[in-house]
């Protein structure tokens, strides 16, 4: 079963085809932010090409929806649910906090994965592996720094795109490892690859990203005039 994950969260971005709880291959994207529209694709055929693959034989498609930026997962959630509805196969929506915790998760061992928010906040979910499975404790929300550093366990781990970002605010806590902050495409279609085997799919039509919070200037731009 050959699973082609997608994951453009962020400016830059990474795509992965696995097999057998396996990375056949994956590369990271060449461009950044709303760039990714005109490069996408054309590397997804590239990445199949040197696989010797071909889009028919993909089993799955798998798409990370967030949180993240905007024009980014706009740009991969598109391109995922374009190509499940071309070729007929199954699209899987992965919360991209998710796939970031299960890279790092332990059995009984719960962690918290942030993005900045701006404005002093930061999105915050809480996952936890239990017998192999992993659990969502708790859905990312929007939530101040100062608030989330109260409702912190002494030792749980915290990790995620917003503890670079926002490290100064976050000293003394549990911080996971720099190279696991970032969502990576194998993650994701590691996840499908499971939901695909137990027959699992989202509905292409209803899929939608859960956009991180734009900043001042970007909502500003975008507002009607008065």
């Amino acid at each position: 079963m050959k699973i082609l994950g997608i994951e453009t969260s962020g400016r830059s971005g990474t795509i992965s085809v696995v097999e057998d709880e396996s990375e056949l291959a994956g590369t990271e994207l060449s461009a950044t932010g709303r760039r990714h529209a005109r490069t996408l694709v054309p590397e997804i055929g590239q990445l199949l090409q040197h696989l010797n693959l071909k889009l028919t034989d993909l089993d799955g498609i798998t798409v990370s929806i967030g949180p993240g930026s905007f024009t980014g997962l706009r740009v991969g959630v598109v391109c995922a649910k374009t190509l499940a509805y071309a070729l007929k196969k199954p699209l899987i929506a992965v919360d991209t906090f998710e796939a970031i915790a299960a890279s790092q998760l332990k059995i009984d061992q719960s962690i918290w994965v942030i993005d900045d928010a701006l404005r002093g906040d930061v999105y915050a979910g809480k996952y936890k592996l239990e017998n192999g499975n992993l659990i969502s404790q708790q859905q990312p929300a929007l939530i101040s720094l100062e608030q989330f550093r109260e409702i912190l366990t002494a030792g749980e781990l915290v990790t995620g795109p917003g503890v670079t970002k926002l490290k100064e605010g976050l000293t003394g806590l549990h911080l996971g490892e720099e190279q696991f902050r970032s969502p990576q495409a194998v993650q994701i279609a590691l996840i499908g690859e499971q939901k695909v085997q137990r027959q699992e799919s989202d509905d292409l039509w209803t899929v939608e990203p859960h956009y991180i919070r734009r900043s001042a200037a970007e909502e500003k731009a975008d507002a009607p005039p008065v």
